[in-house]
């Protein structure tokens, strides 16, 4: 049996969790440190990656879940918005 890949934790570089419990880590080190938590940003992209806002926009951009995300959003209808009174 393999060994299952560990990531680390963007609040606390010590902490190694395996992926499937990565989210609800996150989670628990962000309500733990609220101050570290303001200066952070997840990607639109994928809500497991947690960076320092001002380093944010570089990653985000070369993210590898955005072209699954941007197909996801040209394959959906066009939504038109009916305001009352048009």
């Amino acid at each position: 049996m393999e060994p299952e890949a560990l990531e680390i934790c963007p609040y606390n570089s010590q902490h190694r969790i395996p992926l499937r419990r990565f989210q609800y880590h996150l989670a628990s080190c962000r309500r733990k440190n609220p101050q570290k938590a303001k200066k952070m940003a997840s990607c639109k992209y994928n809500a497991c990656h947690v960076l320092p806002i001002e380093k944010l926009e570089e990653p985000e951009a070369a993210c590898v879940n955005r072209s699954t995300v941007e197909e996801e959003d040209s394959l959906s209808p066009l939504k038109k918005v009916i305001r009352p009174g048009e």
